[in-house]
């Protein structure tokens, strides 16, 4: 029977990383059977009842320390298990350090597997702690990096210039050293609907989990009274009561042209009926371009000192192979957005003939491996 250990340290509002812990657990019940341990530490919007049905769930302490490093190394040696993955790590969330290491070598003293769960072709570490980064990969048995092999990694190291931590060069010479150990699985995606969904005449705005981007969604709410189709906005579920409750006001006071909706249930049928998707770029994107969107992307580049890059390279990528139209910060007023979808709206969609339906299986081949 195959006996897995699953870690998850992600204490922000972002609820991605916890999404694709779960479809891979959801693709790894199914396909492969077997016992999990999970190890949690995740956005409180996202409910650890979700992971429940996967296996049993062990709610981490509010912080990373060499205390729970040690319980967790003993729960791991009790468990035996044949893998261990790890969502992100060692990529990233580093200052889980003191609590997984010890957690990981004990999986290794009993002979098991480490595959590391990446959801872009990205990472953290600046320049100067590269020999670090390619020192906690090395015990790693597989990198799973859940995008297509050519797709997403020069446009990730076209933007990463954007924090001024790391180089395109020195980013790109990382996935060359580790080259024999990363698998490019595809994008961890649900399965797309088997019969194309008929439209519904709205425009869709999303902003992911809700914990970013609070001047795109009221730029958007504002185009909506500008725009001759009707908009559905989701906030997200990591959007506070009150900042709802305002967004809602503002809709109403729009002539009522826009819905705001709070939580994210059903988001993907949403998405397969709008006429046009208008988001910023997170990994929704990915659904997107399975569904044959027409999208208009406002990506979150963050703020200066803590700018982010992966959005803006998800927004390029999709610009190249899906003609979604742009809107880069100063962009963001009512009358931009919605000069913006009439744009996307007049124009065809064209899909680039690089995209392949392998590119949205993800989840089957990173579950093939792991076993």
């Amino acid at each position: 029977m195959h006996r897995r250990v699953f870690y998850l340290h992600n204490p922000s509002g972002d609820i991605g990383h916890a999404v694709h812990l779960l479809r891979l657990l959801a693709e790894l019940k199914k396909a492969r059977g077997g016992r999990s341990l999970i190890l949690l530490r995740s956005p409180a919007i996202y409910p650890y009842g979700l992971f429940r049905k996967y296996g049993r769930v062990l709610p981490l302490p509010a912080a990373p320390s060499a205390a729970s490093g040690g319980r967790l190394a003993s729960l791991v040696s009790e468990f035996r298990p044949s893998a261990v993955v790890t969502e992100f790590f060692p990529f990233g969330r580093t200052e889980c350090l003191p609590e997984i290491e010890p957690a990981l070598e004990a999986a290794l003293a009993g002979g098991a597997k480490l595959f590391a769960s990446v959801p872009m072709p990205y990472f953290t570490a600046p320049e100067r702690g590269l020999e670090a980064l390619l020192k906690a990969c090395a015990r790693y048995d597989r990198l799973l990096v859940h995008s297509p092999e050519g797709a997403d990694l020069p446009y990730m190291a076209r933007a990463v210039s954007l924090e001024r931590r790391i180089g395109p060069a020195a980013f790109l010479s990382v996935f060359r050293e580790l080259r024999r150990k990363i698998v490019f699985t595809g994008y961890l995606l649900p399965r797309p609907p088997a019969r194309p969904v008929k439209e519904r005449g709205f425009v869709l705005v999303i902003r992911g989990g809700g914990s970013t981007s609070d001047g795109f969604f009221e730029a958007a709410i504002g185009a909506a009274s500008l725009s001759e189709l009707p908009f559905l906005l989701v906030a997200g579920p990591a959007t506070p009561p009150a900042r709802l409750a305002r967004f809602g006001r503002l809709a109403a006071a729009g002539g009522g042209k826009a819905e705001v909706r709070g939580g994210s249930a059903g988001l993907g049928d949403l998405m397969a009926r709008a006429s046009v998707c208008v988001s910023t770029a997170g990994g929704s994107v990915y659904e997107m371009l399975a569904l044959r969107k027409k999208m208009v992307l406002a990506p979150f580049c963050g703020a200066r000192g803590r700018e982010h890059s992966d959005q803006l390279a998800r927004a390029w990528l999709m610009r190249d192979l899906a003609g979604a139209e742009l809107l880069l910060p100063g962009d963001l007023t009512p009358e931009k957005i919605a000069a913006a979808v009439r744009a996307r709206l007049s124009r065809p969609l064209k899909i680039s003939r690089k995209v392949r339906p392998a590119w949205f299986r993800g989840a089957e081949r990173a579950a093939e491996i792991i076993g």
